[in-house]
């Protein structure tokens, strides 16, 4: 494999199958996988513990690489799914309404105005091991928002539109695991303001597209390739916000019957972004195919149809971004920086910081082998992004800044 495919990586692919084989093999389950595509392809894998199916993972790329992810997103979502509702330690409202960093994370308030509730939470620290903070559970898991009995603990279903795994992930090492999480956490924040900038507020700011690269450059093949498995266009913008990380998202200009879909992916290496971001496409454009996907793009519109803001951020109209908005050209570097993981986690950890923000991880589980599932949490993030999903959602503190621009 090459490089821009292992960049964020600390085992080799043989090891990382290896590893992934083990653990299903230990916990009894059984994967069966299925490839929609013929190159650059989307590849489900379903684990079984006997005739039931305990979970499903998709993978992205090119076959080899989108098995292996398929599988370990499966393993993800297997842990995710078997963890209980009441897990964690309690917090009142003044703990957050007390504690800096919690200042402009508006959704907490939510929960803190329920007075005099405690509020189910889990303890998250830096890669550093220094900071150390709890946070809702209910905001990073949606089991977490389920009602609860206790007339005492805050009703969390306050905040269940909000409610997201983004920022959980897998990985062989609890660093690898990290890294990936806080890369989801950065892009998510960055679609959800891009979301707000073009769509909901139509500020209509200039959009910073990417040039072509040589059909002879390893990634300038992959959009090549990406192009012709879905028959169409594919652009591929810069949409990064302040942070170090960069931020790519990619979308066809092939027309469709159903809502545009779009890729996003972010990584100290632009150029490992932008493959998440073209190799996502893919995955949700194969996946337009599927009747079960069809009708989730079809209920978010529904559910958004009395919300023309919201509408308009669901639907991603292609003309708003094509022939409204002026277009500044910028190219991807040549090679990506040679950075070990445990390195980008701590150059992650410090940009975020130069900027006000925190960084906590908080492992759901590790297994005797180093395989981890973490969540990462970074207080004061937007998480417009729940949108596309059809959520009924407003901007938070950080989104509304962009309303400056609108009026």
């Amino acid at each position: 494999m090459d490089k821009t495919r292992m960049a964020e990586r600390e085992l080799t692919a043989d090891q990382a199958a290896q590893r992934i084989q083990t653990e299903l093999s230990r916990l009894g389950l059984s994967p069966v996988t299925r490839t929609i595509g013929s190159n650059v392809v989307a590849v489900q894998a379903s684990l079984y513990d006997n005739a039931r199916r305990r979970a499903r993972g998709w993978g992205k790329g090119y076959a080899d690489q989108a098995h292996l992810g398929a599988l370990y997103e499966a393993l993800e979502h297997y842990w995710t799914d078997e963890r209980p509702a009441t897990e964690g330690h309690l917090k009142t409202g003044h703990y957050f309404n007390d504690t800096p960093i919690f200042a402009d994370d508006s959704l907490l308030h939510r929960l803190t105005c329920q007075r005099n509730r405690r509020i189910r939470c889990r303890r998250y620290v830096s890669p550093s091991g220094q900071d150390l903070f709890s946070y809702p559970v209910a905001l990073t898991s949606p089991n977490g928002t389920r009602p609860c009995s206790s007339t005492d603990m805050a009703d969390c279903r306050a905040v269940q539109r909000y409610a997201s795994n983004s920022g959980t992930a897998i990985g062989a090492t609890c660093s690898e695991a990290m890294l990936h999480a806080t890369n989801e956490c950065i892009e998510r924040d960055a679609v959800s303001l891009f979301l707000l900038d073009h769509f909901y507020y139509e500020n209509l700011p200039p959009l910073r597209r990417v040039a072509r690269l040589e059909g002879a450059d390893e990634l300038g093949r992959l959009w090549n390739d990406a192009e012709q498995e879905i028959g169409g266009e594919i652009v591929l913008v810069d949409i990064s916000s302040e942070f170090k990380a960069r931020t790519f998202l990619a979308f066809t200009t092939k027309p469709g019957a159903l809502p545009q879909v779009f890729g996003s992916g972010s990584s100290l290496d632009p150029r490992h972004a932008a493959w998440r971001a073209l190799t996502e496409l893919v995955q949700l454009q194969l996946s337009t195919a599927e009747p079960e996907y069809q009708r989730q793009l079809n209920n978010a519109l529904r559910n958004l149809q009395p919300f023309p803001r919201l509408l308009r951020c669901a639907r991603f109209d292609l003309q708003t971004l094509l022939h409204r908005c002026a277009q500044h050209e910028m190219k991807l570097p040549a090679h990506g920086e040679d950075l070990t993981v445990a390195r980008q986690l701590r150059l992650l950890t410090r940009d975020l910081q130069n900027h006000g923000r925190t960084l906590g991880a908080s492992i759901l589980k590790q297994t005797a082998l180093g395989t981890t599932l973490v969540n990462v949490v970074i207080p004061g993030l937007e998480r417009f992004f729940v949108v596309s999903s059809g959520n009924v959602a407003i901007p938070q503190t950080r989104g509304r800044t962009l309303k400056r621009t609108a009026e």
